[in-house]
């Protein structure tokens, strides 16, 4: 199998066992590598999008000399969470949630971490 395909059957997986609605494994630049999204959705837009967040965040701490986040999370008022996770120096995981709350989906983040570092180790 090629990564791509592992990283996608891990993507796949959160949404079918872990009830994430959206989730990708995208570079730093912003270029999707694997994703599950729903129909309609565009793996581009949520890849260069969310690279962007997680670059401008890195900025903005390293400005303040500050060390890098790991990750953010944006919160909507009722229904919906993103996480972006760093995955090293080449990656970021994305997940996204209209159910789950902060701290239930960082959880699921952080499963997907390891599970998805250790793929990408196997390439």
């Amino acid at each position: 199998m090629s990564i791509v395909a592992d990283l996608t059957k891990e993507l796949d997986a959160l949404a079918s066992e872990q009830g994430v609605e959206i989730s990708a494994v995208i570079t730093r630049s912003g270029a999707p590598i694997a994703w599950h999204l729903p129909n309609g959705t565009s793996a581009e837009t949520i890849a260069t999008l969310s690279a962007t967040i997680f670059g401008a965040s890195e900025v903005i701490y390293t400005g303040s000399g500050w060390e890098k986040p790991r990750k953010v999370t944006i919160e909507a008022d009722e229904h919906g969470t993103l996480i972006t996770r760093s995955l090293g120096n080449k990656a970021i995981l994305v997940l996204m949630s209209k159910t789950m709350d902060k701290a239930e989906l960082d959880k699921k983040a952080k499963d997907a971490d390891t599970r998805i570092r250790g793929v990408m180790q196997n390439e």
